[in-house]
């Protein structure tokens, strides 16, 4: 049965970094060809002369063309992959205007000539000056191994020097460079300095790296030699994408004699060996590296085989052997071509001679031979799924052909996993019949393919013919395993779809339970949650006569085809969680439980079972009794909540749960796996922690097995603190989180100014208040808690008011001040200042982080800390009250606040700005949208009889107040 089985990646892991070699040509120019819309010049003269007229402008356009042409002999079918994907990589970069491909013809007579592109059928055509460029914005760049009789005779190299002259030319060498002297490419190592950007290889000064020019004289039209790599291209390109600037480059050199193939170079592949095999082999022994002779005997072993099977074998084979060697094998004189007049080129066959073929294998063991054979096996298993490279073949028995006696041999063996991956359908096993004593059925026979982990925790096989999945119970999934140890009345199976991907589905198995809205729930539920930490929901059928989910099964190890493990069996696994571990999955499961609650869900029975730990990820489960709107499950009582981890205020299973009791199972079944104590009870004990906890860590949790409901933050808080202690564990510097007050229950209440990325509501606030005390009252109490220690505290402050009666003059003379612009409305000069110290501060942070190569502030701070780490650099505090008086009267200052709007995030600044009255249209338009977190001051009259009714608030209770004054912090988005 045909398949097409998939390849190797000629690049590898150096693919990313060639494409970041490539930066250096990405420049853009006027075109003078084509003109656009000069927006801002037409505006002016509009505005100057009232008549309607447009300004145009040239259009700017990437600087270059790009020529490729891909030498596409039979001897370069070994590289062609590379080509391809060097092809793809110049395409992507970015730096091109037009990239062409050509095929390039090296070995024709009256060569070298080109085809429209690389390895089609029919001969080369078009002539080399079909690419030149006069103008000089074509960049060409020939792909060859340097076999062709053109290279070796010098028709290429006159041809580059002719391209050379008017515009840059380079060469890709595909073979290594201890082989380029056997080649046609030889290179040399010169000096090589330019002028402009872009510039002819002609314009070039090209000296010895050593000698003096008049000792050793450049004669001839530089064109550079690469290698596949990017450090090779990266200073290539540096040198033709800069104004001016020297490097020491390899060029190509003309070949030592015009009269044919040097002594030394290796013999065409696909002409037959002349001489005897023994002479043959001797020869290649001679001249081959080791490893090259040793791939050799493994190639031998399954040829015929085509240049991508040669890749496979090669890359399974251990030691290792690079391509550079199967390069070698190829172009040794021992193997020839197989006449196929039908096979595509990256399809042809290469063989070796019988003589030639029991030499070889007489020098390697048999069982090296195996060894290589399972691990082509095992590579298969790596790169299913993938782009296929070439066509094969495997044995099945409904398959419509068969593979001739005679045929290619075998170079793999794969299971029924691999074929699934390969899209082959395993053929099912025969029906076992009756017994022809007894009549009875035999019992079913466990599928083989189930892995012993699997067995260890639950699972059983299913046959491939359980009646429990035919007619009414059929599923549209092939069942492999059954989970065992799972609820009453409900299965929990391990099943296939048509693809070979595993998957999980949920099935009511007992009458009783033939409930919509106990399956509708979860159906619900996992909707809503959308696969963000919970299952992903693929398809299901609550209607049906077993209603029934399936999701897609989470996995620790993509090899792995069983699910991933709960958190209970993880952490016997593995032992307990230490900090990191604990950190990752508290995050993880704190996100996906706030993301519930603010989709009107209540989990309601979380347990350790419901927690899988896959990977770096959590995925929350057992949703059929969850809380949907405000509803909850009348089943609750049928799957009950493990005592440990119900909540102390849920007395039974009658109770409703609420977000709160959620909350508190979190908490318990995190200590627990911190502890690795899944028997304690936190009803008992609940201040109890590993002694080696993060304190702050460790406080989180606590607060989250608090006895009292209405002590315990919601789990978009817990989120929040889990982000904000990461974030300090990567940064080891304190962050800006600052107490605004306590809540109705007494729980303090905090305004985080790190950004959201690092588990804050800021980077930025806006307080708006129109009680004045109330207003100046909140932001002395911020200014207090920044200015407390000192300029130790790492906190740089800009104040700002419009009438001078802020409070905020008892800040200015404080040693972390720098600007302090108050009552503007009688000195507006004062303004000048604060923009001019605003603008000074971004402009230096935006040149230290570009210094220390800094994508953010707290990038920044992470290297700071380091030994050798850049120099301190504070956060800047810009407090402005009165922002919308001052702003629509000092438009200059304007600008540079909405600078710092933007970008002060990653800079390290944060605005906290305050106003009296409702923000003007423009202001909003302009600033709120970078302004995540916004405190409104609202009097209790305002809020009576409820003072504190809406997410996140809480009632400010300040010495500096003159009454208690609620508040209601409005993070964006909630």
């Amino acid at each position: 049965m045909p398949v097409r089985a998939p390849g190797v990646k000629a690049l590898g892991t150096a693919e990313l970094r060639l494409g970041r070699a490539l930066r250096p040509l990405k420049h853009r120019r006027p075109d003078a060809a084509r003109r656009e819309l000069d927006v801002a010049a037409t505006v002016a003269v509009m505005a100057e002369t009232g008549l309607p007229d447009a300004v145009l402008r040239p259009a700017v356009t990437r600087w270059l063309d790009l020529v490729v042409l891909v030498d596409d002999g039979v001897s370069m079918l070994l590289w062609q992959r590379l080509a391809a994907e060097v092809r793809l990589l110049m395409e992507r970069s970015g730096a091109f205007r037009d990239v062409r491909v050509y095929g390039l013809d090296s070995r024709c007579a009256d060569g070298p000539l080109l085809r429209h592109r690389p390895f089609a059928d029919g001969r080369a055509t078009l002539s080399m000056s079909t690419v030149g460029d006069p103008s000089g914005t074509t960049l060409l760049l020939v792909v060859s191994d340097g076999v062709g009789a053109a290279w070796r005779d010098g028709r290429m190299h006159a041809a580059l020097e002719r391209a050379a002259a008017t515009g840059p030319a380079a060469v890709l060498q595909v073979l290594p460079p201890r082989l380029w002297d056997g080649s046609g490419i030889r290179a040399e190592r010169w000096q090589v300095t330019t002028r402009r950007r872009g510039a002819a290889g002609s314009s070039w000064i090209v000296a010895d790296p050593v000698l003096p020019p008049e000792l050793a004289p450049f004669d001839g039209i530089p064109v550079p030699v690469l290698e596949a790599t990017p450090e090779s291209v990266g200073a290539w390109a540096e040198l033709v994408g800069s104004p001016g600037g020297r490097a020491v480059l390899p060029l190509l050199a003309r070949p030592r004699s015009a009269a044919g193939p040097s002594s030394g170079s290796a013999a065409a592949p696909w002409r037959s060996v002349g001489s005897s095999s023994g002479d043959a082999v001797l020869r290649f022994r001679e001249a081959a590296s080791p490893e090259a002779y040793r791939l050799a005997a493994h190639l031998a072993a399954v040829a015929p085989l085509p240049v991508p099977v040669m890749r496979l074998v090669q890359s399974a084979m251990t030691p290792a052997v690079d391509t550079t060697h199967l390069a070698e094998v190829f172009l040794g004189g021992l193997m020839h071509r197989e006449e196929d007049p039908h096979a595509l080129p990256q399809h042809r066959e290469f063989d070796f001679r019988e003589d030639t073929r029991r030499i070889l294998l007489g020098t390697v063991p048999p069982a090296d031979l195996l060894r290589t054979t399972r691990s082509v096996t095992a590579r298969l298993t790596e790169l299913a799924g993938h782009s296929a490279d070439f066509p094969a073949w495997l044995p099945h028995p409904e398959g419509p052909e068969a593979v001739p006696a005679a045929g290619p041999r075998p170079f793999g063996w794969v299971d029924e996993r691999v074929m699934r991956r390969l899209g082959v359908s395993v053929p099912a096993a025969a029906q076992p019949g009756r017994d022809p004593h007894t009549g009875a059925q035999p019992a079913p026979q466990p599928q083989p393919g189930l892995p012993p982990r699997l067995w260890a925790e639950g699972w059983m096989p299913v046959h491939p013919g359980d009646p429990r999945f035919e007619g009414a119970g059929a599923l549209p999934y092939t069942v492999v395993a059954e989970y065992g140890r799972g609820r009453p009345g409900i299965g929990l199976y391990l099943a296939h779809d048509r693809g070979g991907r595993p998957v999980i589905v949920r099935r009511l198995e007992d009458a009783a339970l033939h409930d919509t809205d106990l399956m509708a729930r979860e159906v619900i539920a996992l909707s809503r949650m959308d696969g963000v930490h919970a299952p992903r929901l693929l398809a299901h059928d609550v209607t049906a006569a077993l209603p029934w989910a399936a999701v897609e099964c989470a996995r620790d190890d993509e090899e792995d085809p069983g699910p991933a493990p709960h958190l209970r069996r993880f952490v016997r696994r593995y032992g307990p969680l230490h900090e990191d571990g604990l950190l990752t999955v508290a995050r993880r499961f704190a996100d996906g439980l706030a993301r519930a609650h603010g989709k009107g869900l209540v989990h309601g029975s979380l347990m350790p079972q419901c927690v899988l730990v896959a990977g770096r990820e959590v995925r929350i489960t057992g949703w059929l009794t969850a809380t949907v709107a405000g509803r909850p499950s009348r089943y609750r009582r049928l799957f009950r909540q493990e005592h440990t981890y119900r909540a102390p205020e849920l007395p039974d299973h009658a109770a409703p749960p609420t977000p709160a009791s959620d909350v508190w199972s979190m908490g318990a079944i995190l200590l627990a796996a911190a502890s690795g104590d899944w028997a304690g009870d936190r009803r008992d004990d609940a201040r109890e922690t590993p002694p080696a906890l993060d304190p702050r860590l460790s406080d989180v949790l606590l607060d989250c097995v608090d006895t009292v409901p209405g002590q315990r933050p919601t789990a978009e808080e817990v989120r929040r603190a889990l982000d904000g202690i990461a974030h300090h564990r990567r940064t080891h510097r304190p962050g800006l989180r600052l107490l605004l007050g306590r809540g109705p229950t007494g729980r303090p209440v905090r305004l985080d100014m790190a950004g959201p990325e690092a588990g804050g509501q800021g980077p930025h606030v806006l307080c708006q208040g129109a009680l004045d005390a109330g207003r100046r009252g909140l932001l002395g109490a911020l200014l207090r808690q920044l200015t407390a220690n000192g300029p130790a505290d790492g906190v740089r402050l800009l104040l700002a008011d419009f009438t001078g009666r802020s409070g905020l003059e008892r800040y200015a003379r404080r040693p972390v001040t720098g600007v302090a612009a108050l009552g503007l409305s009688t000195v507006p000069a004062r303004a000048l200042d604060l923009r001019e110290a605003l603008a000074a501060e971004l402009t230096v942070r935006e040149g230290a982080l570009r210094s220390a190569g800094c994508p953010d502030f707290g990038a920044y701070e992470a290297q700071h800390t380091a030994a050798s780490g850049p120099p301190a650099l504070p956060r800047l505090v810009v407090v402005m009250d009165e922002v919308t008086e001052i702003l629509p009267r000092q438009p200059e200052l304007s600008s540079v606040l909405l600078r710092a709007a933007r970008s002060g995030g990653r800079l390290g600044v944060h605005l906290v700005l305050a106003t009296r009255n409702q923000v003007h249209p423009w202001f909003a338009r302009s600033f709120l949208e970078y302004i995540p977190a916004r405190v409104t001051l609202r009097t209790r009259r305002v809020l009576a009889p409820h003072p504190v009714d809406v997410p996140d608030g809480g009632l400010l209770t300040h010495a500096s107040l003159p009454e208690d004054v609620p508040f209601t912090p409005e993070t964006g988005g909630e």
